[in-house]
């Protein structure tokens, strides 16, 4: 996302030929761009790093195992990223193209490993035959073999790319921004509104007064302007001159709140259209536990369900997920686990045979007890089956 240059350009030069483009307009152009890249890297970067601390679990025989596919997506996916930089350049290519491809092949080891691709050409939609892929590029190398739909995990961020709404909002935006930014400059500066009396330029005014015009001008810039940009300065008023300052808000501080107001607008409709509640974004603490479990349940839980389907119908199979033999993507850890002040309940967890010893140490993020004690299912005797009060109750042992 954020502003296409290359679009920029184009507009510039229209159908074709040359066209003057003024340093000041590149600056501009840099500086709108610099304002959009921060709210959409913001956002980005917040996904991704959710996704990065998820646990792509592996089960074979409906067990959890650990084994070369759980290595590839938790530690080293390919020779050259771990896992982290790896899922960050995935979902980053997914939000700003709409779409990513992961291709996977083998290292000079014999061992496998994965790429997300940074460019493809984009094929032709059948809708039973596979597609096919070419024009695939990933760093500095261009693959000239043509993937099939079977080869490769090709993700799909939205149905509908909401990227070009999102630029159109932005550079409305962008003129308002402008414009404050403009208020708040003249604001804060220095005007002056000078009168020269009609001796001190003897009269002469227009074409006529070519030379005082430019003895004027130099005036002005070689004492007037040191004295307005400097810190310490003297004015010299000579007779005929008159000098009266118009121009400076007392209240700058609110323009720059403003700006600050019509920036903070732009990181939320980029929040909004990334499913990510406001709230996260500007760091406030009012209402966080509900913004976390909302921004879970419609982000990142359906792109982590995105991410695991994809793999399990490419790389699993159906025969292979039918025996018990797939992943599944372990949202769970996202958010800290305080293992002090949720004892409470890991007691009633472990208590209520729900969860054994071990899988409460997992989703502390601490290592297992390598003891069969750990992996039991213990429940204490306050819970007793209906059939067993009532027999307490009657205190007959029977029905």
């Amino acid at each position: 996302m954020g502003i296409n240059f290359k679009r920029w350009l184009l507009t510039k030069l229209g159908i074709g030929g040359f066209v003057d483009v003024s340093s000041l307009e590149l600056q501009q152009a840099l500086e709108e761009y610099r304002i959009w890249e921060l709210a959409f890297h913001t956002c980005v970067c917040m996904i991704a790093n959710a996704v990065g601390k998820c646990t792509f679990k592996t089960y074979k025989n409906h067990e959890e195992n650990r084994d070369k596919e759980y290595y590839l997506w938790n530690v080293e996916p390919n020779p050259n990223q771990n896992s982290t930089a790896f899922l960050h350049k995935l979902i980053y290519q997914l939000y700003k193209e709409n779409e990513v491809l992961v291709i996977s092949g083998k290292g000079p080891d014999r061992r496998e490993y994965l790429a997300v691709a940074d460019s493809f050409t984009k094929p032709t939609e059948y809708p039973w035959k596979e597609q096919e892929y070419e024009g695939v590029v990933v760093g500095d190398v261009s693959y000239r073999k043509t993937f099939l739909e079977s080869e490769v995990l090709h993700l799909r961020l939205n149905h509908k790319d909401i990227k070009p709404v999102l630029d159109g909002l932005y550079q409305s935006y962008v003129r308002l921004v402008q414009a404050a930014m403009k208020n708040y400059e003249w604001g804060s500066g220095k005007h002056f509104k000078v009168h020269v009396g009609q001796i001190a330029n003897a009269g002469n005014v227009g074409e006529e007064n070519k030379d005082w015009n430019t003895a004027f001008m130099e005036m002005m810039a070689n004492q007037v302007k040191p004295f307005l940009t400097s810190e310490n300065g003297v004015l010299p008023e000579f007779e005929g001159y008159k000098y009266e300052n118009i121009g400076g808000s007392p209240d700058v501080q609110r323009s720059t709140r403003d700006i600050r107001a019509l920036v903070d607008d732009i990181f939320e409709f980029t929040a909004r259209g990334f499913m990510i509640p406001p709230v996260l974004i500007f760091g406030g603490v009012a209402d966080t536990k509900d913004a976390m479990t909302r921004w879970l349940t419609t982000c990142i839980d359906p792109l982590c369900d995105q991410i695991s389907e994809e793999v399990n119908r490419k790389r699993y199979g159906f025969q292979n997920w039918k025996d018990g033999n797939y992943m599944q993507i372990d949202t769970s850890a996202i958010m800290h686990f305080d293992l002090f002040g949720n004892a409470a309940n890991i007691e009633k967890l472990v208590g209520s045979a729900a969860f054994s010893i071990n899988d409460v140490i997992q989703a502390a993020g601490m290592p297992k007890i390598n003891e069969d004690w750990a992996d039991q299912h213990f429940v204490t005797k306050n819970f007793e089956t209906m059939d067993g009060a009532m027999r307490a109750i009657d205190g007959k042992g029977g029905e």
